[in-house]
């Protein structure tokens, strides 16, 4: 327990009542007359000579012991025979109390809060609102000392605790609130980098997309580099079988116009500007074979020459 706790509990350490000298003090004289008359008739009617205020008493002092445990053995055995009796429930709310039991106590507190004894009263709301803030429940704890401070506006105890109970309430706001808003920053900060992620992964995508369209690209520049290529490397081959084809061509067009020149003297044209008549060409061979002759007439002449000069030197 921290020490707001501690001082939760001082009231409560105070001896119980029931036997003890603020109980005494928190009744009238009429009420006093009552319970003094249940308690001391009750052995007769019961036929038990162990009475509710014997049993309040040992519980007393268990309670004072730190005894807990039997100190509500004692209370209890007490509230079977006279389960009236505000007084028992108030100390078996001390002891539930002592024993953290705090739902328990509270119940036993609020039973002996319905005194018409405001001094009971009270002290029952003060430790009911002790038990309510130990347990945690801070705006009950509130309302239960208010309902104390109602019936003893002079309790000093009730109001520090009040006061106490407030400012824990005021404290855990702020931290819920604290919490809430770090939460929401949280959450912010969160969303930022689940929208940047996104974001990131958008411009990875569309990084990686254009990335592979501008491969798709080259490879598209490429293909058609190669089949310029290509066509350029087959109209090269095609160009070079064409001249050597026309080489070929112009070689055998050559050959042919050789032969046919070897076969006829002359061309058509030739043969046109040069044609004889059939006059001309016996003239020709005339002249040729006068010619002949002639020639044959003067080697004749020669030899007989030679032979008639060496007949000469003989």
């Amino acid at each position: 327990m921290s020490s707001t706790s501690a001082e939760q509990r001082r009231r409560v350490s105070s001896p119980p009542v029931a036997g003890g000298r603020r109980w005494v003090h928190g009744l009238t004289l009429q009420r006093a007359a009552i319970v003094f008359l249940a308690l001391v008739s009750f052995p007769f009617l019961t036929g038990f000579g162990d009475t509710p205020g014997a049993r309040n008493r040992r519980g007393n002092a268990h309670y004072r012991a730190n005894e807990y445990d039997e100190a509500l053995t004692e209370y209890r055995s007490g509230q079977v025979v006279a389960p009236e009796l505000e007084e028992l429930a108030f100390n078996a709310g001390n002891a539930l109390f002592r024993m953290e039991e705090f739902d328990s106590a509270l119940r036993e507190y609020l039973n002996a809060a319905a005194s018409f004894d405001d001094d009971l009263s009270a002290l029952s709301y003060y430790n009911a609102g002790n038990a309510q803030l130990s347990a945690g429940d801070l705006k009950a704890a509130m309302e239960l000392f208010k309902q104390s401070l109602r019936r003893n506006a002079d309790d000093l105890d009730a109001k520090y605790n009040l006061e106490v109970a407030l400012a824990l309430l005021n404290e855990r706001e702020n931290r819920q609130q604290s919490d809430q808003e770090q939460g929401d920053d949280q959450k912010q900060g969160d969303d930022q980098k689940q929208g940047d992620d996104q974001s990131e992964e958008k411009r990875d995508e569309s990084g990686e997309d254009q990335k592979q369209q501008d491969e798709k690209r080259e490879g598209e520049d490429s293909q058609e580099k190669q089949n310029d290529e290509d066509r350029e490397q087959n109209e090269g081959g095609e160009q070079d079988r064409d001249d050597r084809s026309g080489e070929e061509n112009e070689s055998g067009s050559e050959e042919d116009q050789q032969e046919k020149a070897s076969a006829s003297p002359q061309g058509e044209g030739e043969q046109d500007e040069t044609a004889m008549s059939q006059e001309d060409a016996e003239r020709l061979l005339d002249a040729i074979d006068r010619g002949e002759r002639e020639l044959l007439a003067e080697l004749r002449a020669a030899r007989a020459r030679k032979r008639e000069k060496v007949d000469k030197d003989w």
